[in-house]
């Protein structure tokens, strides 16, 4: 009985500490996870989010026009400067993840968003690659409503 016990914790560390370790190119101190939302989604739903949308990134689902091309392109290519606000929402009743990406200041820069781990900036749509949003089903794992 204890080496049963004791394999499942391990299977259970061993599975956390895999979702953990899996990097993505946004630093830690760049994410957040806001809880003016309708629920408030859990540091695992934002990494799996985030997971989600680079590979959605990397190969988007739907053909896409030229500027969401140049756009995908823009955002990889500039990946790790970005800040993300995580928010819990309700969409045809479903929860989903708002995901807000927006660029951090550069070193020097004033800092136009000094309250973003507070609040929602909301200029996160039709910026082109400087401010997009994107939704994350944690139902399905699955990416929505891409704007650039």
């Amino acid at each position: 009985m204890k080496i049963i016990f004791a394999s499942v914790l391990l299977f259970l560390a061993l599975q956390a500490s895999a979702l953990g370790s899996v990097e993505t190119d946004i630093p830690q101190a760049n994410r957040v996870i806001l809880t003016t939302g309708a629920w408030t989604p859990s540091v695992e739903q934002a990494q799996k989010a985030l997971i989600a949308i680079q590979s959605f990134l990397e190969r988007p689902t739907s053909g896409g026009n030229q500027r969401s091309k140049y756009e995908i392109k823009m955002i990889i290519e500039n990946a790790g400067s970005y800040r993300v606000q995580f928010v819990g929402q309700v969409r045809q009743k479903r929860r989903v993840i708002l995901c807000n990406f927006f660029r951090a200041p550069l070193t020097g820069e004033k800092d136009e968003y000094a309250d973003w781990k507070h609040k929602p900036v909301s200029q996160c749509c039709d910026g082109g690659h400087s401010f997009w949003k994107i939704d994350y089903d944690p139902g399905t794992g699955k990416c929505l409503n891409f704007l650039p």
